[in-house]
C-alpha cells in the first residue's frame, strides 16, 4: 500500500543566471521546500503571501554577504534570496518543476 506523507519536505537543485554589469554569472545551490496542500495555497488567508514565503524552508550552497560583509544566515538569508528578482524566479521555477517533473506522463 502506498502511504502519503502530507507533511513532507525535500531538497531540490536550483540553477540561477545573474547578470552583473556585463558579466553573466551562473550558479547552482540546493533549496529545501515543504509541500503545501492545494487547499492552503488557495486559502484566502494566504492570498497576500508569495509562494516562496509559504514553501521555502532553507538553502544550502549559496552565500549572500550582509552589510557587515559577513554571510547572512537563517531568515535573513532566505529573505535576501526572495528579494533578488533572478534568484526568486529560479526558486519558484525549481519548486514548480520539482512538483511536476516526476508526475508527468511519459510519451
Amino acid at each position: 500500500m502506498f502511504k502519503l506523507n502530507t507533511q513532507r519536505s525535500y531538497q531540490y537543485p536550483v540553477s540561477v543566471v545573474i547578470f552583473d554589469g556585463e558579466k553573466e554569472q551562473t550558479g547552482k545551490f540546493t533549496a529545501t521546500f515543504k509541500v503545501l496542500p492545494n487547499s492552503q495555497i488557495r486559502d484566502p488567508e494566504n492570498a497576500d503571501k508569495k509562494l516562496l514565503d509559504l514553501v521555502l524552508v532553507g538553502v544550502d550552497g549559496i552565500e549572500v554577504p550582509g552589510e557587515d560583509g559577513r554571510p547572512l544566515q537563517g531568515d535573513a538569508l532566505l529573505q535576501a534570496l526572495k528579494d533578488d528578482p533572478a534568484v526568486s524566479v529560479a526558486l519558484v521555477a525549481a519548486y514548480q518543476e520539482s512538483i511536476t517533473k516526476k508526475n508527468r506522463p511519459r510519451t
